[in-house]
């Protein structure tokens, strides 16, 4: 059979899809295919819509979506697809037609903070409809000699069965239209500590995978140096909660387990020992993990000694307001978060060769939650300005509007009582934008700093570009020059700032003055 992967792209608590990242999605299930020795073509849905007239979907006997967003954002160079428009696209199309991803769960999908659609109508469009996971309903299908019927579509697939479709998944990046300039994101564990209380009141992590099951580290190695043999160079350990307690021995029975230090330095360090990546970062890290055992401090070295430079920790802090944390069993405290911003910073906060410190963490602060009043907005602010005064550093402040998905603690009248505060959410974040986001940029890249490697991606006018380096939560940069092509590394010298991205001309090097 000719299978045909239309990749619509995916954003979760955990997990990132969109360009420039591959996700997971894509790669097991072309394992999967692979195995059974199908056909396997793969399309991203940007590349869909640029050949749209051109292309031609009756060559395919089968089309598997990839579609969904647990966690909204906004994207510089790539438009995420709807599940209407999904539908919309395979409309006439006679084959088997799969569904995977976010939108495919019972939690359904949103693309943007404060809403949430029923897609129920939409789901049935599909004759399979993958709640669990698309690699291990996939593998049962071929097994039942491709037949639907008898098939469990809520079906997790276990990490020993992983192993093979990961491995075998990895050529399907020589596919992506950037090729090879994508950054693969790599799965290290899914489930969160926190579901031993029921998790945060907003998340799918904990209520979809319950406590953590962790890969071997030899089974993600394995993976990278496949990506890598491919000619991946960019990778990020980000499909986790927090990088800090993978294989942690306590994830079983402790919300906020102990690192363990010789795991997390096996899996680090096995990486190069197996590749040679131009990135490698992380995503999520709990702060009151770094904050309340003395090993995370021993992790962070690990991550500065084994990371390349630039490397995010992105902190889910959601609220600063104590009410507000207890309403939605957040757990992490104030406290924490001064802590832990502090260890990193400490760590971390040396300036690496891209240009950019080694480690440094971000926060993520989420507005609508249940027990928010206008005194939440005042005391956010203080802590981000407490921090700022302190004279630490943030890579980035993600401020965002909680989404109420199907089976989680938030309810349609939590949400309700939140876009009451709207115009109060908008002028804070244009608050925290001007004074706070500005400033701490210039602090974390000064005028004349040389931000090395930067890809350049957009073409504005005649004379201004827009690129950004590889890696987790890249800063956005102007770039003021005529002879720029798409597609190019330049390395640019830092000259002004806008409120959240920076402009620069391109750097002259001492050997070209020289000349």
């Amino acid at each position: 059979m000719r299978f045909l992967i239309l990749d619509g792209y995916t954003d979760e608590p955990a997990g990132l899809g969109v360009p420039p990242y591959i996700g997971i999605y894509p790669r097991y299930i072309a394992g999967v295919l692979d195995k059974f020795n199908q056909e396997v073509y793969y399309i991203t849905i940007d590349k869909f819509r640029e050949i749209r007239g051109k292309f031609d979907f009756n060559k395919f006997d089968a089309v598997i979506a990839i579609c969904g967003f647990h966690t909204p954002g906004k994207y510089l160079n790539a438009n995420p697809a709807t599940l209407r428009e999904i539908v919309s696209i395979l409309y006439n199309f006679k084959g088997l037609k799969i569904l995977a991803g976010p939108s495919a769960t019972k939690f359904g999908s949103s693309i943007e903070g404060g809403t949430i659609k029923d897609e129920s109508k939409l789901k049935a469009f599909f004759d399979i409809v993958v709640e669990g996971d698309a690699e291990a309903v996939l593998h049962d299908y071929f097994l039942n000699n491709c037949k639907i019927e008898n098939i469990d579509t809520r079906r997790l697939r276990a990490y020993d069965e992983l192993r093979e479709f990961a491995i075998r998944g990895a050529k399907i990046v020589k596919q992506h239209p950037s090729y090879p300039y994508i950054i693969a994101e790599i799965e290290t564990y899914r489930g969160c500590a926190r579901a031993l209380s029921g998790g945060c009141s907003f998340c799918t992590e904990p209520r979809r995978f319950g406590t953590p099951k962790f890969r071997d580290a030899k089974d993600i190695i394995e993976e990278i140096k496949a990506l890598y043999n491919f000619g991946i160079k960019y990778f990020r350990i980000g499909r986790q909660p927090c990088i800090f307690s993978y294989k942690s021995k306590e994830s079983e029975k402790e919300e906020v387990p102990k690192p363990n230090v010789e795991e997390i330095e096996k899996l680090f360090k096995g990486i190069w020992n197996v590749a040679n990546p131009e990135v490698l970062h992380i995503d999520n890290a709990n702060p009151s993990v770094i904050a309340r055992h003395e090993e995370s401090r021993e992790v962070a070295k690990i991550l500065v000694r084994y990371c390349t430079g630039g490397n995010v920790a992105a902190f889910g802090v959601e609220s600063f307001d104590e009410k507000v944390i207890k309403k939605n069993n957040l757990l992490t405290m104030p406290e924490d978060v001064l802590k832990a911003v502090e260890i990193l910073n400490e760590i971390g906060g040396k300036r690496s060769e891209t240009g950019l410190p080694y480690l440094l963490p971000g926060i993520n602060l989420l507005y609508g939650l249940r027990g928010e009043t206008k005194e939440t907005f005042k005391i956010n602010y203080n802590y981000l300005k407490e921090i700022y005064d302190r004279g630490l550093m943030l890579r980035r402040i993600n401020i965002r509007q909680v989404v109420p998905f199907f089976g989680t603690d938030l309810t349609i009248k939590d949400i309700e009582k939140g876009k009451k505060r709207k115009s109060l959410f908008l002028s804070f974040k244009e608050k925290v934008r001007k004074e706070i986001d500005n400033p701490m940029l210039k602090r974390v890249v000064p005028k004349g700093t040389i931000l090395k490697n930067v890809f350049v991606e957009v073409k504005e006018k005649d004379d201004l570009f827009f690129g950004r380096q590889f890696g987790s939560y890249p800063i956005l940069v102007g770039i003021k020059e005529k002879n720029l092509k798409i597609g190019e590394f330049v390395d640019v010298e830092v000259i002004d700032y806008g409120r959240r991205s920076i402009t620069g001309k391109i750097a002259v090097s001492i050997l070209v003055l020289m000349d």
